[in-house]
């Protein structure tokens, strides 16, 4: 059973639509809340990869459906502009976008952009989509809250701006972490946020992934 196990290398987040302007009122119960905390404004290009169906052929563990690259470029703010590729992998059993498996590469060298891009294209991976996100991240000791706003930069103009919020229990953590201990934290933090509208009824099955991803 999953909750007798310990959650290492298992991303654990849930996700929940919100109004643009709900943003003050996020910040507010955040900023005045007595846990210790940090926070980062971050805002930039998220480029999303996708794997060919002969790939998941010779990879059947995994869901096609949740499992993709994701090329992180931030304009500024966290790690002082450093990049990002993160892989996600979705099991294929699994009911939800809820826990899967997360691999992240900090590029803090001077690696230039065409050299990730020839890697991703030489593993088989294709360019699907890019969003640009405005985030504002606070990170907990048990957890990381962001409000964030999502513009679908594809076609080159962005379009109409998407709104959520994300609370993913801190990966650090995660290897002593049971999905019972999880889900707690989870629960928490759904409470501290409710008057904007968070709890399990709201929680999002889709990923942006999901909501993003071209049928190319």
């Amino acid at each position: 059973m999953t909750d007798e196990k310990t959650l290492e290398h298992i991303e654990f987040e849930t996700k929940y639509r919100v109004e643009d302007h709900q943003l003050i009122e996020f910040k507010q119960i955040m900023d005045s809340s007595p846990e210790e905390k940090r926070f980062i404004y971050v805002e930039g290009p998220d480029y999303y990869w996708t794997y060919p169906s002969w790939w998941f052929q010779n990879n059947p563990q995994w869901d096609e459906s949740g499992t993709f690259v994701r090329f992180r470029k931030p304009s500024y703010g966290l790690d002082n502009g450093n990049r990002q590729v993160t892989w996600k992998y979705k099991p294929r059993e699994a009911k939800n976008n809820i826990q899967r498996t997360e691999n992240n590469w900090d590029i803090k060298d001077k690696t230039d952009e065409s050299s990730i891009t020839k890697q991703l294209q030489c593993s088989g991976c294709k360019f699907n989509f890019s969003i640009v996100k405005n985030c504002h991240i606070y990170i907990l000791n048990d957890a990381t809250l962001v409000f964030y706003t999502v513009y679908d930069t594809t076609d080159g103009k962005p379009k109409k701006a998407d709104s959520f919020v994300e609370i993913e229990v801190n990966e650090e953590n995660m290897k002593n972490t049971t999905a019972e201990q999880a889900w707690a934290v989870i629960v928490k933090y759904e409470k501290v946020l409710e008057s904007i509208g968070l709890n399990a009824q709201k929680r999002l099955k889709k990923s942006l992934f999901a909501m993003y991803k071209r049928n190319v």
